[in-house]
Order: C-alpha cells, then structure tokens, then sequence
C-alpha cells in the first residue's frame, strides 16, 4: 500500500500554519490589552454623591418610635418614624391668654348690668322728687305764691330727671341683653375647651418617606422632644446619586466630559461617564475634580474608597 507523502505533508504544513496563526492572534491580543490597560488613567479614594433630603418637624415633636436604622433602605411610602405632637409654650401661653380674656368679657358684661341695675331705682326716686316739686309749684302758681319763672324751673328739673331716666333705661336693656351674655359664655367655654384639649394631647403621627433612598444619618433618639424645624433624619435619594474623584496635575489632559470610566459599586462592575469638570482648587490648579455618573439601576451602602479607571 503507497503512502500519498505529499497529501500527508500537507496537511502537518496546514496544522502548522494554523497553530501559528492562533500563536500570533493570541499574542497579539494580550500585547494590545496590556498595552491599552497599561494607558488607562486609574484614580483611587473616589466616593459616591447623594442628593441629601432631610426629614425636618413641623412642630414640636415627641420621638415616639423610629422604624428605621442608619443605612437601612427606604422605598417610597415607607414608614420612617412615630412621633407625639407636643405643643410650644408660646402657643401654651396664647390659650391660657384666650381663657383669660374671655373669662375677663364675661365678668364685664355680668358687671356692666348689675351697675346699670343699681342705678335704675335711684334714677327713679329723683324722677318722683321731681315730679311732686313740680306739681307744688303748679299749685303755688295757681295760687299767686310763686312766679311764672319758679314753676317752669320746676316743670325743666322734671323733664330733665325723665329724660335720664329714659336714656338709663335703653342702656340698662343693652346691658341685661341674655344674648350678649350667652356668646362671651360661649367663648369663654371654647377657650376652655381648647387649652383642656393641649393639655391632654396624646395623638401620634406616623412620618413617611416622599422618595426612595438610604437612610443616611439618624438625628435623634426615642423619646427625645424636638423643636419645630429640628433634623429628624437625614436620606441619600438614589435616583440622583453621583461619583466624585479628585484628579491629581498630571492626570488632568487625560480626561475628558464623557470619557468612559469603570469602577465597581458593592463588588458589581459599573460603567459611567464624566459629567463635570471643575477646579477644586482654583488658585493653584494642582487638580481637578470630576463627577462621574451612576446608573440609575445600581445603588451603593458603601461608597468610600472607590477605584476609577479612565479610558485612554
């Protein structure tokens, strides 16, 4: 049986090529990739950005129960904390300043009347002097014994004792009027009503987070009493989270707005873009600092000590 040597030669000159083929192709790669990670811009200490969002009272406040923890995940909606509302001693003091005065209308209105009352039967007897002078005096003229002048001096000190008697009379009314008397009662019982109520307020509220995040820092503690516009808490809102790096001189003409960067986020790769460039110490310029994006998909509970690689 002949061998064909040629055929057989040929293809061990076929295999040869080929594996040298892979040889060059393989080296080829790796020199390439060494050569373009080797010319790659590498940053350290890089940290995640948040925008911060603060959870501030509204009033005085009583921190009944907190529901979460520093770090803790929040999604929107989630209950955050229980808090006792307490009043101030500004407003304390306004009610029981509103009680007081009512208290205060009643008295004079009740007062008012009874001196009004007092003076009624007074006013009364003078009006009955008056008229018995008058009549004397009418009996006098008649008889001759006294003037004309005399009688209607007495007749004016009549009409003068009926006029008052009749102006008290309209003031004595308004006075005694039960309706006046029933409003200032019932304000005086609302004033009431309103400072019994602070005084036993026992009502809670839950507060709830408006967006998602991380709980970034806690300000207080149970049973702490806080002022109104005092810090509650504080949460890192994820969809508007950024990277910062600080770029030293040399690495600044190696970067560029929308150059590629990778870094990794809780051990996962991430990949990003410069979206701002800016002079951290502009008297200098010994660097710059840049803010890198971050998917909105990809959230972070460690964001220290980040590692950036630039793209050439």
């Amino acid at each position: 049986m002949e061998i064909d040597v040629t055929k057989s030669l040929r293809k061990k000159i076929y295999r040869a090529i080929i594996f040298f083929l892979v040889i060059v192709f393989c080296t080829s790669f790796f020199l390439l990739h060494s050569i373009d990670r080797s010319d790659e811009l590498t940053v350290s200490n890089a940290h995640l950005v948040c925008e911060q969002s603060s959870l501030q009272a509204a009033n005085p406040l009583i921190i009944r129960e907190l529901h979460t923890e520093e770090g803790a995940y929040i999604a929107q909606g989630a209950l955050l904390v229980t808090v006792q509302n307490v009043l101030s001693d500004e407003e304390y003091a306004r009610l029981q300043k509103n009680v007081e005065l009512a208290q205060t209308n009643v008295e004079r209105i009740r007062y008012g009347a009874a001196s009004v009352s007092q003076k009624i039967p007074i006013q009364t007897e003078s009006l009955d002097a008056a008229r018995v002078r008058m009549d004397r005096m009418n009996e006098l003229y008649e008889m001759g014994a006294v003037s004309a002048a005399k009688r209607n001096e007495a007749v004016a000190a009549y009409e003068q004792e009926k006029n008052a008697l009749t102006v008290g009379s309209e003031q004595n009314t308004g006075a005694l009027n039960p309706v006046a008397i029933q409003a200032a009662e019932e304000q005086l019982k609302r004033a009431e009503e309103a400072l019994a109520k602070v005084r036993d307020n026992t009502s809670t509220t839950d507060l709830f987070a408006t967006r998602e995040g991380t709980v970034s820092q806690i300000f207080v503690k149970e049973g702490d009493r806080i002022e109104k516009g005092d810090d509650i808490l504080s949460v890192n809102i994820l969809e508007n989270c950024w990277i910062e790096a600080a770029i030293p001189s040399e690495g600044k003409n190696r970067v560029y707005l929308g150059q590629i960067v990778r870094y990794e986020l809780n051990g996962i790769p991430v990949q990003g873009t410069v979206e701002e460039i800016v002079d951290a110490d502009p008297e200098n310029g010994n660097e710059e600092m840049v803010r890198i994006s971050v998917p909105l998909d990809k959230t972070a509970s460690d964001g220290e000590n980040i590692v950036l690689h630039f793209s050439s």
